[in-house]
């Protein structure tokens, strides 16, 4: 029996996101499904990929082999496959994707920038969380994606293009104390997030874990500018980029907290479709560069 790119490409993701549940939900098949899959790749190969344990899978040594392999050959196969789907990148459709965050700070100036150069592009736009995009990405339902955090496929090209720097606010109507705030200062407090598995919600979930610390009451709003408007009503504290509430900073309404230990900036990427290197890895990373700094919302790498 001959091994299979599905076979591959199953191998591929469980490694990728550490167990056969979220392979699965990935790829929209059941876990028999992919339990089959590797299976009948180890048969073929004749060598054990995977240790089953019961909390987590480790890839073995000669599973780490087969994996390099595998990144390669999903990679030429895709590109085999997209030789017959070369277009001029400048004409047509472009299904463009970002997150809130970009959507909030220098869409809107990337947007116009692309219609003046390019009037014969057509966009698609999607606002969405990283992971979502990342998704709809690897399943080459999007082009092009700005985001923080990506998971993407051996298709997917991730370039970064700055870091984002991100704080906790709060209601300058809030009486706080002076001085540096901790996870355990924060923890009794009423805080709000996007949900999992966003990068806000990640950045505060690492914060809190850096210090064994639980938050007592962390709430979920999948808007950035309804959360922007709790926080300004005194309802939470949360964690944001500073770009996106630069103007309630500057009235005076929110302001950031001084915290210890402090959060390191995160990285922002433009990823995009092996197909779509010439614009992807070059207009639109180039562009979105400059007005993402010029907007405040990146700094330098």
């Amino acid at each position: 029996m001959k091994m299979s790119l599905q076979q591959l490409e199953t191998f591929y993701w469980i490694a990728r996101l550490g167990g056969f549940h979220a392979a699965a939900r990935h790829l929209h098949l059941t876990q028999p499904t992919i339990s089959a899959r590797i299976q009948e790749l180890e048969d073929t190969l004749g060598v054990r990929l995977i240790e089953r344990g019961r909390q987590r899978i480790e890839i073995t040594p000669a599973g780490r082999d087969v994996l390099a392999q595998a990144e390669k050959m999903l990679r030429l196969a895709d590109e085999l496959e997209n030789l017959r789907n070369r277009r001029d990148p400048m004409r047509g459709l472009l299904r463009l994707g970002a997150n809130e965050s970009t959507a909030m700070s220098g869409l809107l100036e990337l947007l116009a920038q692309l219609d003046k150069q390019y009037p014969d592009l057509r966009i698609e736009l999607t606002i969405d969380v990283g992971a979502a995009l990342s998704r709809r990405l690897n399943a080459r339902e999007l082009d092009v994606a700005i985001l923080s955090d990506p998971i993407s496929a051996p298709h997917v090209i991730d370039e970064a293009i700055g870091m984002a720097d991100f704080q906790w606010v709060a209601s300058s109507r809030l009486a706080l104390p002076r001085g540096d705030f901790t996870p355990a200062d924060i923890a009794g407090r009423r805080i709000v997030v996007t949900p999992a598995p966003s990068t806000l919600y990640q950045v505060a979930d690492e914060w809190f874990r850096s210090a064994d610390c639980e938050p007592e009451n962390l709430g979920t709003c999948n808007s950035m500018l309804v959360m922007t408007k709790l926080v300004a009503a005194g309802h939470a504290v949360s964690v944001l980029p500073v770009s996106v509430v630069r103007a309630e900073i500057d009235a005076g309404i929110i302001r950031t907290l001084p915290v210890k230990p402090a959060i390191a900036p995160r990285p922002y990427y433009v990823s995009y479709l092996r197909e779509e290197q010439k614009l992807g890895g070059g207009i639109i990373v180039r562009m979105a560069r400059e007005i993402l700094m010029q907007s405040g919302l990146l700094m330098p790498l």
